[in-house]
């Protein structure tokens, strides 16, 4: 993330979002010819935000682009057509330009909260590694390989949201 948007890791102190702006229209890539258009759930990902409130999460998914769902509509994503054939539920953590180290944070900042039944990691190998490269020299990222580390992100999305739209 701090390569993305270009912030130093002193810059960011404890708090390095790893989602986007919360409950905003948000447009995403245009892989296919034509923009994503959704409206971020309430910790900044593409998901309805009623998909937080299940009792029981069935589905976690974690991943870059194809998991964001960059390349489809709202509902066509993995997570979308996951809720639809299975009727259970379905949280995505996928955002666009994300490595495995930024993907596992996520697991551990919104997952261990939620206790998901499935965890599914959606691995590109067409840049994944080159992104853990970049990700292993970011020192806040590297934390979370520790035990028990955790910025509880789950519960600052508003820090998160006013940091973004600063910098935006």
């Amino acid at each position: 993330f701090t390569q993305v948007i270009g912030v130093n890791e002193e810059d960011v102190g404890d708090l390095f979002p790893l989602s986007g702006v919360s409950n905003k229209t948000t447009v995403a890539g245009n892989e296919s010819g034509k923009y994503l258009v959704y409206e971020s759930d309430r910790h900044g990902f593409n998901n309805p935000n009623s998909q937080w409130d299940s009792k029981r999460i069935e589905w976690f998914l974690t991943g870059d682009s194809f998991t964001l769902g960059s390349a489809v509509q709202p509902g066509e994503e993995i997570a979308g057509q996951l809720r639809s054939i299975t009727d259970n539920s379905a949280i995505s953590l996928g955002i666009s330009g994300n490595g495995p180290l930024i993907e596992y944070a996520a697991l551990v900042e919104y997952g261990k909260a939620l206790k998901p039944a499935k965890v599914l990691w959606i691995y590109y190998e067409g840049n994944d590694l080159a992104d853990l490269q970049s990700e292993q020299k970011n020192s806040l990222l590297i934390q979370y390989m520790e035990d028990g580390f955790t910025r509880n992100l789950i519960n600052r999305q508003q820090e998160i949201d006013n940091m973004l739209e600063e910098y935006m």
